[in-house]
C-alpha cells in the first residue's frame, strides 16, 4: 500500500504537469463545415467572444466575452443548453440577450471566435493568467454593446478551487 507521501507526490505530479501537446485533433465535430470555431473547437484555456445578432428590426450586434479552461466545445455545450432550455436562460448575460430576442419573435444568432489563449491557474505562482486575460478583455472593450457586467472584472477567479485540499468530515470511533 503506497504511503501518503506518495500519494501527495503522485497527485501533485498529475495536476502541475503540463497538459499532454499532443493533441492531433482541433476538431472532432462531424460535420466540419457546422464547428462554431472553423475547426478549431477542441482549444483549451481560450477568453472567447460571442457576437449575437438578430433579424429584429434595429437591432444593435452585442459581445459577450467569457472563458473556458477546458475545450471550447465543451464550454459552447453549456451555452447550447442555456438557448435551448428556459431554466437555464439566465445562467449567462449572452443567454439572457438570446431569449429576450427569442421573446420578441426574433431570430437570434451567435457567431464565435477565439479572442486568445492563456494559461489556467498556476498553484505555484498563484495566478490564472486565463481570468486575468478575460477581466482585461472586458475592462478594454471599447464599445458599450458588451453584454457583459463591468462587475465580473472583480469575480474570483474560479480555477484555483481544484488545487485546494478538502476537509473531510471523518467520524471519530471513541
Amino acid at each position: 500500500m503506497p504511503n501518503m507521501k506518495a500519494i501527495i507526490n503522485g497527485q501533485n505530479k498529475k495536476i502541475l504537469s503540463p497538459p499532454d501537446q499532443n493533441i492531433d485533433k482541433a476538431c472532432n465535430c462531424t460535420r466540419k463545415e457546422s464547428c462554431p470555431l472553423n475547426q478549431n473547437c477542441l482549444t483549451k484555456n481560450v477568453v472567447y467572444e460571442a457576437t449575437i445578432t438578430s433579424n429584429l428590426p434595429d437591432y444593435q450586434e452585442k459581445k459577450y466575452i467569457g472563458l473556458s479552461e477546458n475545450t471550447f466545445k465543451k464550454r459552447f455545450t453549456g451555452h447550447k443548453s442555456s438557448f435551448n432550455l428556459e431554466r437555464y436562460k439566465n445562467s449567462t448575460a449572452l443567454s439572457t440577450e438570446f431569449w429576450k430576442v427569442k421573446e420578441l419573435n426574433g431570430t437570434p444568432k451567435v457567431t464565435w471566435r477565439i479572442v486568445r489563449t492563456a494559461k489556467a491557474y498556476n498553484p505555484e505562482s498563484k495566478r490564472c493568467s486565463l481570468c486575468l486575460c478575460e477581466k482585461f478583455e472586458i475592462a478594454n472593450y471599447p464599445k458599450n454593446n458588451l453584454l457583459n457586467k463591468r462587475s465580473e472584472i472583480i469575480a474570483k477567479c474560479r480555477h484555483r478551487r481544484k488545487y485546494q485540499l478538502s476537509l473531510h468530515n471523518h467520524d471519530v470511533i471513541t
